[in-house]
C-alpha cells in the first residue's frame, strides 16, 4: 500500500508533525512491554524527520483506525527503517502492512529489534528478512564515587571542540568503526547530522585524547535525560593496550556522574574484533539487553 488507502476503517498516510505526541505514546507502550521501561523521548523520533534531505510525506507512514494513530513506519535515505504497533493491533496485521509498505520502496533495508520481541522477528522472518548481526546494550550503575581516569602519560586530554576537532575526530571513528565491519560509513556532513547538528550534543559531555596533534582516542557522549549514553567510543590502533580505553570510559563515567545522571549506557557490536566488550566489562558494564539487525533485499 503505497498511498493513502482504507480498508475496513483504517486509514494509512504519512505521519505529520501533530502525530508526534500520538507516535511518542506508541514508543513508550512498545518499550514498556518489550523492554521493561520508557526509553524513548521526542528527539528519537524528530531526529530522523530533521535529517537534512528527510521528507515526512514519502519515508514515514501512519496506521490510524478511528482516529487514533496505532501503528507507525519511518525509513532514512541510508535505508536504516523501524516499526512500532500499538499493543492491542501487534496480532493482527498492522505490523505487515507497516513492513509492506517499507519493502515495497524497492530498496535494502535494515531493522534493528530488540531481541525480547520474537513476535515481530517471526514476522520478518516470514517477509523474507535476515537477522544479520547482533547487538547488546550494556549499563553501569553510577554510585557517588567514580573510578578516576588514568592517562597514558604521552596524551594531552579536553573536551570535543566544535569546527577545529570536526574532521580529524570523525576520521578517528570512521577509521576504527571500519574494523568492526557492518557499519555504515558517514561522510562529515553525515556524521555532524547524527551526532553534532542536535538538540542533544553537548561538547561537555565529548571528551578527546591528543598526541601530537591528532586524536588518538575519542568517547562522544550525551546527556539523554536518564542515563548518559555513549553514542561512540573509538581509539587507535596505535594506542590499544596502553589504558586509553578506559580512561575514556571512566571519563565519562565521571562526567555522567557530575550531571547528577545515575548512569551510564552504550551499545556495542557482540562480534566487536578490537576488544570493547571486554574492556566494558572489565569497567563494571554489563549487558542488560539484546538487540538483532535484520536486514532485507529485493529480489534481483
Amino acid at each position: 500500500m503505497t498511498g493513502t488507502g482504507r480498508r475496513s476503517d483504517v486509514l494509512t498516510r504519512p505521519a505529520s508533525h501533530a502525530d508526534l505526541a500520538s507516535i511518542l505514546e506508541l514508543y513508550w507502550l512498545y518499550d514498556e512491554a518489550i523492554r521493561g521501561a520508557r526509553d524513548t523521548d521526542e528527539s528519537d523520533i524528530t531526529g530522523d524527520w530533521e535529517e537534512a534531505g528527510f521528507d515526512l510525506s514519502t519515508s514515514t507512514l501512519v496506521v490510524e483506525q478511528a482516529g487514533s494513530v496505532i501503528g507507525y513506519a519511518v525509513v532514512d535515505a541510508h535505508g536504516s527503517a523501524d516499526t512500532v504497533t500499538a499493543p492491542a493491533a501487534r496480532a493482527g496485521d498492522v505490523q505487515d502492512r507497516l513492513l509492506a509498505w517499507l519493502q515495497e520502496r524497492g530498496s535494502p533495508l535494515e531493522h534493528h529489534l530488540p531481541a525480547a520481541d520474537t513476535e515481530v522477528a517471526e514476522r520478518l522472518r516470514r517477509r523474507g528478512w535476515t537477522p544479520t548481526r547482533q547487538f547488546w546494550r550494556m549499563r553501569i550503575e553510577l554510585g557517588s564515587a567514580t573510578p578516576q581516569p588514568r592517562w597514558p602519560a604521552e596524551v594531552d586530554v579536553r573536551s570535543f571542540e566544535r569546527s577545529p576537532d570536526d574532521a580529524s575526530v570523525h576520521e578517528l571513528i570512521e577509521t576504527c568503526f571500519l574494523e568492526i565491519g557492518g557499519q555504515r560509513p558517514r561522510t562529515l556532513e553525515q556524521w555532524s547530522a547524527f551526532l553534532l547538528d542536535t538538540p542533544r550534543f553537548d561538547a561537555a559531555m565529548c571528551v578527546v585524547a591528543w598526541q601530537k596533534g591528532k586524536p588518538a582516542g575519542a568517547a562522544m557522549s550525551q546527556d539523554v535525560g536518564d542515563y548518559g549514553f555513549v553514542r561512540q567510543l573509538a581509539v587507535s590502533p596505535d594506542f590499544r593496550g596502553k589504558g586509553l580505553g578506559t580512561a575514556l570510559l571512566h571519563e565519562c563515567f565521571r562526567r555522567h556522574a557530575q550531571r547528577g545522571l545515575p548512569a551510564t549506557v552504550l551499545g556495542v557490536d557482540a562480534a566487536n574484533p578490537t576488544g570493547a566488550v571486554a574492556l566494558y566489562e572489565k569497567a563494571g558494564m554489563r549487558v542488560t539487553e539484546q538487540f538483532l539487525r535484520w536486514e532485507w533485499a529485493p529480489a534481483t
